[in-house]
């Protein structure tokens, strides 16, 4: 209980860096990126555009969080052509916005065939390991038969 406290006294702050993190990625980013793919192609409203720039869960699994906080800082450093604007991010933005991402992005799930395939693969291992505790076990038993018939 006397750790448990500490943690429970944090959440708020916590939670409140999510927010400004959140905050901090609509009011600069939403414009062009989604925090996180559709799976499915959503319908859009009439009057929006498609997203211009990468869903950010995609760019996390390829950028780390340091690359990504420095194209924030400069994009047109790395890429002199980028269409990224971060002007309207003050600085104390940076890091409640680089802790979103790192929560709001989620791996994707494995496509079905690799679950399946893992899935199968699992089965066949444990099937082999049980035929060959069983062998090992009749063997066994077998060997202590024939040795009380000496």
């Amino acid at each position: 209980m006397k750790r448990l406290t500490p943690l429970l006294l944090l959440l708020p702050a916590l939670a409140s860096a999510q927010d400004r993190g959140e905050l901090a990625f609509n009011k600069a980013c939403a414009q062009c990126h989604q925090a996180q793919a559709p799976s499915p192609a959503p319908k859009r409203a009439k009057g929006t555009r498609e997203p211009v720039g990468p869903a950010m869960d995609q760019v996390v699994r390829r950028k780390s969080l340091e690359e990504i906080h420095a194209w924030v800082q400069s994009p047109h450093r790395f890429n002199p052509k980028a269409i990224c604007d971060t002007r309207l991010l003050g600085p104390d933005d940076l890091e409640p916005l680089m802790g979103f991402l790192a929560t709001v992005t989620v791996p994707a799930e494995p496509p079905r065939r690799v679950v399946l395939k893992q899935r199968m693969e699992q089965q066949v291992t444990e099937r082999t390991r049980r035929k060959k505790a069983e062998a090992e076990a009749k063997a066994k038993k077998s060997q202590s038969t024939n040795q009380g018939k000496k």
